[in-house]
């Protein structure tokens, strides 16, 4: 009777033991998934903001590009304006010297070939500034353009150089 009541409380002891186990180690599983689900939620977090981030900074950068474009757009409107009263007052003293009957500024004789050379003059002079200022137009478009991408990238990549940095 000794025996089988040493076997029955060892087995029960067993029993006691196995379920202790048990619950140590569902704990333990229970808390490795809390702790789990807890860095994934703050990861999520720390993903939002930084989108958040990315996303001001890059409407901002757009922002700054529509104003530097308009700007830029107005600065050629005052120079076309410019150029006009300059292309104006070419063609004011062209007619001034005509009227006068001048012959060096009346223009060419007719055995001249090419015509009269303040006409040429004139024309030369329109379309040079005209395609100036398309160049220029185009030229003050891309940099803006260009400025804008570059700021735009930074933005983009500045969080994953901090975040590459700080898990080296």
């Amino acid at each position: 009777m000794a025996i089988v009541a040493l076997v029955l409380s060892y087995g029960v002891g067993r029993v006691q033991q196995h379920s202790s186990d048990t619950n140590v180690f569902q704990a333990e599983r229970n808390k490795a998934a809390l702790d789990a689900a807890r860095a994934q939620l703050k990861a999520v977090d720390e993903a939002r903001v930084e989108g958040r981030r990315r996303t001001v900074e890059i409407s901002e950068i757009a922002n700054e590009a529509t104003q530097q474009v308009v700007i830029a757009r107005a600065d050629a409107r005052a120079a076309g304006a410019a150029a006009d009263k300059l292309r104006a007052r070419v063609e004011q003293l062209v007619a001034t010297g005509r009227a006068a009957g001048n012959p060096t500024v009346a223009g060419a004789s007719p055995s001249q070939p090419g015509g009269d050379p303040l006409d040429v003059l004139v024309d030369v002079l329109r379309r040079t500034d005209g395609a100036a200022g398309e160049l220029g137009e185009y030229a003050d478009n891309l940099k803006t353009a260009g400025l804008a991408c570059e700021r735009s990238y930074g933005a983009l990549t500045q969080g994953r150089w901090e975040e590459a940095s700080r898990n080296m």
